[in-house]
């Protein structure tokens, strides 16, 4: 096996602590999610999921390609010229977007979203952005070296402060309900203190390594490289999370349309995507993990023409996206979604969980291969493909939701993430003269998903029929997919030391 692959070093130890700091990240997220439920109520998560656009179109338009030229030019360096000229250009944004919010929060509140509940929201988002950015061009640039554990750890100390924040605002007020706007303020100080965490390391790393720090200045041509490389992915990003913002305003008002309450509806978007949706991404840690690795590793071969290394690399993302994406269907269908909706306290949870679970294999592709093209320097065309998917999902909005309910909308997302992979794979396929590969890469995780499954009900109706006679269903649940992951890794491992390596 490539040694950039192998466990003692490379894109998969680093992948590893990411995926391990993105677990536990994901856990005290949906402890976060849970507290925003109780203390908020389903309402109060379906306004901040409205919001939840806009954060990101503000950080598409102040963030996105300028931290991802970060990864790029500084991974055959260690100096801190290209997070430098990156920095100023995202923070000079970021405060400009900032005064907007905080200028305009009442008029985007009331006029674009038309609710009024959403102005508190928008101006706590208008503060946290600067410290996003500097957070996210400083993680990048740990990710170009190969170093993942401070970023990666910072994901953990974000969401603490997020947490700790919310229960001191709690205990504090000495209330059992807070507004959404309350409730998020926790925002701002996480992303301060994940920006200050991954800031203070590199500060002194820079004093005793003069290197990093010689010149710092970019030229006016550096510059350029900067705004040509990052410019399509954050017209992508804005074009993205555009139509996303109007699929946020628009899906509450076809559910109105289709006869529900206005609260009703908005409860309806926050189950779905505050509550359903986050726990069917939980195993994209892991495909989030090896995309952030991917890029400077595919733009690193690509420049040097490893064609062959590179379709490697492209065959093992193909490979591991399909294994975890198969048997994470497995699971949600068996056992997630179950206690999601037990963990939630809302039924909906159950049904959401399942139509979303057929995304699993598509969704986790999707994020890896467009990371893959990007670092191929076809940020282009990744536009073009994110732009497809957008227009079928809107499609779905329009075309389904009066017809089907909310159920309509899930339908069309799973559509749209289905095409995308397949254009993704399609083109990178063609360009490195990749061959399929279906029965390694599908029907092998596919068989051994179905003996997981199976081995997983057979010895908890063991143990929980004939040993243990009473147990609470989350317990049962947990340890069937407990079993389930131990016999597929087990199973998966095994059929992988059968190939000859590559």
């Amino acid at each position: 096996m490539n040694n950039k692959f192998s466990l003692k070093g490379g894109i998969f130890k680093s992948a590893i602590i990411l995926t391990v700091a993105g677990v536990l990240t994901r856990l005290l997220g949906f402890y976060y999610r849970i507290l925003l439920t109780n203390y908020a109520g389903a309402t109060g998560v379906g306004l901040f999921q409205m919001c939840m656009p806009l954060i990101a179109l503000a950080f598409a338009v102040c963030c996105s390609g300028f931290s991802v030229s970060v990864s790029k030019y500084s991974a055959s360096s260690p100096s801190l010229k290209w997070l430098f000229c990156a920095l100023k250009i995202s923070l000079s944004l970021s405060i400009a977007v900032m005064l907007l919010f905080l200028i305009f929060s009442n008029f985007i509140a009331n006029h674009i979203f038309m609710e009024s509940r959403c102005e508190g929201i928008i101006r706590i988002v208008a503060f946290s952005l600067p410290f996003m950015c500097i957070h996210n061009c400083v993680s990048n640039y740990y990710y170009s070296q190969k170093e993942s554990f401070l970023p990666a750890s910072s994901q953990l100390v974000e969401q603490l402060v997020r947490i700790g924040t919310i229960i001191l605002f709690v205990r504090i007020k000495n209330v059992s309900t807070i507004s959404i706007a309350d409730a998020v303020t926790g925002n701002i100080f996480g992303e301060f203190a994940a920006a200050t965490y991954c800031v203070i390391p590199l500060f002194f790393r820079s004093l005793h390594n003069k290197g990093m720090t010689q010149k710092l200045s970019c030229s006016l041509r550096e510059y350029r490289y900067i705004v040509k490389y990052a410019f399509p992915i954050n017209a992508n990003q804005i074009v993205m999370h555009l139509l996303e913002g109007a699929e946020a305003i628009l899906i509450p008002a076809i559910l109105c349309m289709h006869g529900l309450a206005k609260d009703d509806a908005i409860s309806q978007f926050g189950i779905l995507t505050g509550m359903a949706l986050p726990l069917v991404l939980f195993p994209c840690t892991a495909a989030n993990s090896f995309a952030l690795m991917l890029l400077p590793k595919v733009s690193d071969e690509s420049s040097n023409v490893l064609s062959d290394h590179l379709a490697m690399t492209v065959k093992k993302t193909v490979s591991m996206c399909l294994s975890l994406g198969i048997i994470s269907t497995f699971l949600f269908i068996n056992y997630g979604a179950r206690l999601g909706a037990m963990m939630f306290h809302e039924e909906s949870v159950y049904i959401y969980t399942c139509i979303l679970s057929w995304l699993c294999p598509f969704l986790y592709l999707k994020i890896s291969l467009t990371s893959v093209t990007n670092g191929m320097g076809h940020t282009a065309l990744t536009f073009i493909i994110n732009i497809i998917g957008i227009i079928i999902r809107l499609a779905g909005v329009f075309l389904l939701i009066p017809k089907l309910g909310i159920t309509g909308y899930l339908y069309g997302v799973l559509i749209s993430n289905i095409s995308i992979s397949l254009l993704y794979i399609i083109n990178i396929y063609r360009k490195l003269n990749i061959q399929p590969d279906p029965f390694s890469s599908i029907i092998v995780p596919l068989c051994i998903s179905v003996i997981s499954i199976f081995s997983s009900r057979i010895i908890c109706r063991i143990v929980f029929d004939l040993i243990i006679k009473e147990a609470e269903e989350y317990i049962l649940l947990l340890t069937g997919a407990a079993i389930c992951c131990i016999v597929y890794v087990i199973l998966f491992i095994h059929e992988q030391s059968e190939q000859r390596p590559l």
